[in-house]
């Protein structure tokens, strides 16, 4: 994780974009997951898991960066 300074210098709008970014590829992920063939369910499974992870990552990094700019 980012420490606090670091996320200090990004722009919340350059964080903003990578969350929609995310949740985007998390969206896709789970229609992928949802139309995938029995043989490929698994492998989408997990595909869409690591997208959600990455989605609230970059959401708690947005946060942060908003929580930082408060103070």
């Amino acid at each position: 994780m980012r420490s606090a300074l670091d996320i200090g210098r990004i722009r919340p709008a350059a964080l903003f974009d990578a969350w929609l970014f995310a949740e985007t590829d998390a969206t896709l992920a789970l229609a992928a997951w949802r139309s995938a063939a029995s043989d490929d369910k698994a492998a989408a499974y997990a595909t869409y898991r690591a997208a959600l992870d990455r989605e609230a990552q970059t959401a708690r990094t947005l946060e942060l960066r908003l929580d930082a700019a408060r103070t």
